[in-house]
């Protein structure tokens, strides 16, 4: 198992490694120098405190700026981060973190903005866990933030608590982002979302001054496949009893079908490199062994066995998996899963041929972690090498059944 870990891990690095990341970008000093360079781009989730950049694409070792050195930086046709100090309120939607605070709470920092649109009226976001707020800027407005609070209100009527929110944005925008064509419902109907605000401002400033510049044109969406997967398996399983050694047997490596289908949603950040699944899997696994056993005595008497083991599932793994792309229509992945079985039977008998006599052991669920490494083609095709850790079939204090496979699955993407 250690090998099997220490190649995937070899495996990772190299490829990771070899990806090209950096793209044309450019930053700007606290003197207000700009230089032209290549940008680690990381499709950030969360707003970045620093970045990695090269000057030229095969500069061996990146250099690293932080939000202490850099008041702006950009990733050409894509995104751009400037550098505020400013008043941000961080309440979040966590139901279990809501307060009866309903204004904000104002405290002083020096973060990243991302540039949204850009233009008479200029719109931000700020995002880091559960925080996502909202910030702008006009001609005559410094740049602050969108209000928008959540908060616990006590039901007079009722007697009881509700969550309630504080929508001071709409008037900020009723009051300084509005045009003559602006209606009220338009504001009272407008979300604080990023794509309803994008849209709002992007209007403002066509109106405005005729164009607006969204400069977040380039967005990571999330995206959800649904694929059948058949596969074989490479099997062995080790039988042990640690009170009779008559009934150690190793059975011999077997190849079987098993078949399948996979649910996965590609996570919407960080350029779609990761993806969370669930592929159920049935398979059925029959073997059975001849072997004598010697009973130890001086007249070396052999006694003749014969173990037979049926084994059907339906296994239910789910996990994470990691894309790192060669070229636009190729990449290479890698993932864990954990791995439950969900329906199961299991027959293990040991017939005693000298004596007719036999032993039966039956099953219970399994469980197991699961590591792949494999290669998808245009998010149609798909074929993946699976290690599994050993699954214990049977539930005895005497008695063990290692169950060892290596997956060959193939995938087709339905839709």
């Amino acid at each position: 198992m250690k090998k099997i870990l220490l190649f995937i891990f070899f495996f990772y690095y190299t490829i990771s490694n070899a990806q090209i990341s950096f793209e044309k970008g450019y930053f700007i000093s606290n003197e207000g120098k700009r230089t032209e360079c290549y940008i680690k781009n990381l499709d950030w989730n969360d707003n970045p405190i620093n970045f990695k950049y090269k000057m030229e694409l095969n500069d061996s070792e990146p250099a690293t700026e932080t939000i202490a050195t850099t008041q702006e930086f950009g990733i050409d046709n894509e995104s751009t981060y400037k550098r505020f100090n400013i008043k941000i309120d961080r309440s979040n939607d966590d139901v279990e973190k809501i307060t009866s605070n309903r204004n904000p709470e104002w405290k002083e920092e020096t973060i990243f903005l991302k540039i949204l649109v850009a233009g008479d009226a200029t719109l931000y976001s700020y995002t880091n866990s559960n925080t996502n707020k909202y910030f702008y800027s006009t001609q005559t407005i410094p740049t602050e933030q969108l209000i928008y609070v959540k908060f616990i209100q006590a039901d007079q009527n009722e007697g009881a608590e509700r969550i309630s929110e504080n929508n001071e944005y709409k008037q900020q925008l009723f009051r300084n982002v509005k045009s003559s064509g602006t209606t009220q419902k338009e504001i009272l109907n407008l979300k604080y979302k990023k794509n309803d605000l994008t849209a709002y401002f992007s209007k403002y400033n066509n109106i405005t001054s005729g164009s607006d510049k969204e400069i977040d044109k380039k967005t990571t969406k999330s995206q959800f496949f649904i694929k059948i997967t058949p596969g074989v398996s490479m099997v062995s399983t080790s039988l042990k009893n640690f009170a009779a050694s008559e009934f150690n047997v190793e059975l011999d490596k077997k190849m079987i079908f098993k078949i399948g289908a996979e649910a996965e949603y590609i996570l919407p950040y960080n350029k779609n490199k990761w993806s969370i699944f669930i592929n159920p899997m049935y398979q059925k696994y029959e073997d059975e062994k001849n072997y004598n056993t010697s009973s130890g005595s001086i007249t070396n008497q052999q006694t003749s066995y014969n173990v037979k083991i049926n084994h059907s599932v339906l296994q239910l793994p789910i996990g994470a998996r990691h894309y790192m792309f060669l070229n636009q229509n190729s990449k290479i992945f890698i993932d864990v899963a954990y791995s439950l079985d969900i329906a199961s039977k299991t027959d293990i008998v040991y017939t005693n041929k000298t004596e007719n006599s036999t032993l039966n052991f039956d099953g219970n669920l399994g469980k197991n972690l699961a590591f792949g490494l494999g290669y998808n083609f245009k998010n149609k095709f798909s074929a993946e090498m699976r290690f599994n850790t050993k699954n214990e079939l049977i539930n005895y204090i005497s008695h063990s059944a290692k169950y060892s496979s290596i997956d060959f699955i193939f995938g087709y993407t339905v839709f």
